[in-house]
């Protein structure tokens, strides 16, 4: 597995927290078009991209925008994203949204903002979010995903119920990276402002014929294509 440790400038015990004072992205909307532009920028450079081996095989997958902003250690909460989870057939789920607060992430020193991907290797793991959420650094941990052109094998590399591979961006630089201490939880309102009904999670993810608006498919596109490249 091609990696290189110059992508994680600080080191974890010294993580730069997520700040509180992130740019406020409006609607869910806006949040879906953002984290679409922003995975297709991130996933760019077949040097540090997401193995597409990885993603054929991953159960679902966070993508929030612009969770971190300024210096060296600031205050951290509320960043906001969709989470998608891989349908029976291999195509994607509407997204639901949620919040990453709390923690700290691995980031480079100096970054002015901070994109986040969580790939989740099991539906187990998709599934404990939707339900009671997910702590980092307690029964999950946020471990650096591999990164690169290199196959990923799911047996040899431990795909397994209690690890979620992250990765950030901060000031152009992708890479994988540790996660401790967030937290990740279900935004309902969100939800229902999305979609024009209260529909719980488990039904968007697990009924494709629930209407969504059409820049969702975007999204989905992307995802297939850096799964097949």
């Amino acid at each position: 597995m091609k990696w290189n440790p110059a992508w994680v400038v600080v080191p974890i015990a010294t993580a730069v927290t997520i700040a509180a004072s992130q740019p406020a992205i409006a609607d869910p909307a806006d949040t879906v078009r953002k984290a679409t532009d922003n995975f297709e920028s991130m996933i760019r450079d077949p040097d540090t991209r997401i193995p597409a081996s990885l993603l054929r095989q991953s159960a679902g997958i966070a993508i929030i925008p612009n969770v971190a902003q300024g210096g060296f250690i600031i205050g951290a909460r509320h960043g906001k994203g969709v989470l998608l989870s891989r349908n029976p057939n291999g195509s994607w789920s509407n997204p639901v949204f949620l919040s990453l607060g709390g923690g700290s992430i691995g980031l480079q020193v100096g970054g002015r903002s901070s994109d986040v991907i969580l790939v989740f290797p099991t539906r187990t793991l998709v599934d404990r979010v939707l339900t009671d959420g997910v702590e980092f650094g307690g029964s999950v941990s946020g471990v650096a995903g591999p990164v690169g052109t290199q196959p990923v094998d799911p047996i040899g590399d431990g795909f397994r119920d209690d690890r979620v591979y992250t990765y950030s961006r901060s000031g152009g630089l992708f890479g994988g990276v540790a996660i401790e201490g967030g937290d990740l939880s279900i935004s309902h309102n969100r939800i229902e402002e999305f979609y024009g009904q209260a529909y719980s999670p488990d039904q968007i993810l697990n009924n494709p014929t629930i209407p969504a608006p059409p820049l969702v498919e975007p999204l989905k596109a992307a995802l297939r294509s850096a799964a097949a490249r």
